[in-house]
């Protein structure tokens, strides 16, 4: 087991809670209103980052901590519920974690690599980048088996009250007789 310099840990550890503040916060939860999403963002960074640094205080490869990486990341993207943008925000925040976690890097080089993915994200998710509107979906459950375009998206329009750019039948099931869509429509970026 190595020992830990706990001024290098101290000063990592307050740049991640900077970083996923900015990233988690003022970035994602003012523009999403997503209060589960900046939760996970939160939290996942912050245990990405105790883990790495643990992982590092003992002689393991660092593919054990690429390999913990790998696994977060697979489980989450398999969700239906987290859109692109959640995985973006989420994937920065796993990634300053665990970045800023590994002891082997100096100071600065944190700096930097926090840096670039944290202004990645307000630069790339900048309503002014790509406009106000945002494509939106969501998963509706509709009783009966008709899966024809037209008369899934007008039923879906007269359910929820909005016009819908699309509806997209994602499974059809028997008994009880109803069919699950995706249905996307355009919203007014906050």
């Amino acid at each position: 087991m190595n020992q830990i310099d706990i001024w290098a840990f101290v000063w990592s550890l307050l740049l991640d809670l900077t970083s996923v503040t900015l990233l988690s916060y003022v970035f994602y939860y003012r523009r999403h209103h997503n209060r589960e999403m900046t939760v996970a963002i939160s939290v996942i960074n912050v245990t990405l980052f105790a883990l790495a640094g643990s992982l590092a205080t003992f002689t393991l490869s660092i593919g054990v901590g690429f390999a913990l990486f790998s696994v977060i990341s697979l489980i989450r993207l398999r969700s239906e519920t987290a859109g692109w943008n959640e995985m973006a925000y989420l994937l920065v925040a796993l990634s300053t974690g665990l970045i800023l976690g590994l002891p082997g890097y100096s100071l600065n080089e944190k700096v930097i690599y926090a840096g670039v993915l944290v202004l990645a994200m307000l630069v790339i998710d900048s309503p002014r980048i790509f406009g106000r509107k945002s494509l939106r979906s969501i998963n509706v459950s509709l009783d009966g088996t008709n899966v024809q375009s037209a008369e899934l998206k007008k039923r879906v329009e007269e359910m929820l009250g909005l016009p819908v750019d699309a509806v997209l039948v994602k499974n059809v099931t028997s008994n009880p007789p109803a069919v699950k869509v995706e249905v996307r429509y355009r919203e007014e970026a906050k």
